[in-house]
């Protein structure tokens, strides 16, 4: 944990603010183990560098195989592609350029492939998971200067009120019991001025929502890795789903990643079927979210249930009313 963190933390339980205890190494800029506390005696610890306000992995113990089993697969600075870096800008309506400067946070970072989009681009960004992937984004990404690391849970978030510019979930509120609640913990973080973007599971292609579901429901029981291996031998139905009649009807019974790239596919594949929570939405629905949370200039994003809201800066002051005016008043 960087010691410049503390100011934007807050405590998830009461919401006071947070000290730092039992600091090792002592006075460094880099705290590998400690405890932070508030005046109200709830103390969380530090391991490893990274602040723990969650006892263990939850209900997410596969995504932690997942992310330590594909640590780097899908960060740009690791592979050839520019995947993360090009599905971030899709759902944002400036620039990544914009990014430079920002306060940015990613709820459910896994191992930081959209952590390293913002870094690359110069903002100083906080990754949450619930999971212990958060370990592996701090693998990737903790030599990076700007780059906090937190595992916590959405619905008791650590951090004071409007504290950044951005605050983004690509392909993880759908994975929460309650994909709304989790929601509304987002713009309440978020700045005036800011912004908030999501991605979550569409409900309009039920035809692979439905057996999707019904396979999940079992294979989710499974070991992680037994569950791995069953998507290994799934892997090559790749190449006869390639071929439109048997692709359409086959994905209707055993749906899996289309991914060409071998490691992505399985991997893809996995997430699929692991996560023990999984909804899908529709349009009107996360539109009414976002307004309901008083956001504006709400756009529609492509990939699957994908939306942007800004968060509305104050009104400036009449001048008739402002302080220096009352003055001479």
């Amino acid at each position: 944990m960087k010691s410049s963190l503390l100011e934007w933390l807050a405590c998830p339980v009461c919401h006071e603010a947070l000290t730092l205890r039992e600091a090792a190494p002592a006075d460094a800029a880099e705290i590998e183990s400690g405890e932070l506390a508030c005046r109200s005696d709830h103390r969380f610890p530090i391991r490893k560098g990274i602040p723990r306000f969650v006892e263990g992995d939850v209900y997410v113990k596969n995504f932690s195989f997942q992310w330590w089993e594909h640590r780097t697969t899908q960060v740009d600075r690791y592979g050839r592609h520019k995947e993360s870096t090009r599905k971030f800008q899709s759902h944002l309506d400036v620039p990544l350029s914009w990014l430079k400067g920002k306060r940015v946070l990613d709820i459910g970072c896994g191992p930081g492939r959209f952590m390293d989009v913002a870094l690359a681009e110069g903002a100083e960004v906080v990754g949450v998971d619930l999971s212990f992937a958060v370990d592996a984004a701090r693998a990737n990404l903790g030599m990076e200067s700007r780059a906090h690391f937190i595992q916590g849970d959405v619905f008791a978030l650590p951090f004071k009120p409007e504290t950044f510019d951005l605050v983004f979930s690509f392909g993880v509120l759908h994975h929460t019991p309650d994909c709304r609640r989790a929601f509304e913990a987002l713009p309440p973080l978020t700045r005036p001025g800011g912004k908030v973007s999501i991605c979550l599971y569409s409900a309009y292609e039920r035809v692979l929502v439905v057996p999707g579901n019904f396979w999940r429901k079992i294979l989710n029981r499974l070991p992680p890795r037994l569950l791995y291996a069953i998507c290994h031998l799934a892997g090559p139905l790749y190449y006869p789903y390639r071929i439109p009649v048997i692709g359409h009807f086959g994905k209707m019974i055993w749906n899996i990643s289309m991914r060409p790239e071998w490691r992505w596919r399985i991997l893809d594949t996995y997430d699929w079927y692991s996560p023990k929570y999984q909804s899908a939405h529709t349009h009107p629905e996360v539109f009414r979210w976002f307004k309901e949370a008083g956001l504006t200039d709400i756009q529609v994003l492509e990939s699957g249930i994908s939306m942007l809201g800004n968060k509305p800066a104050p009104a400036p002051m009449p001048l008739d009313r402002r302080p220096e005016a009352a003055a001479r008043g």
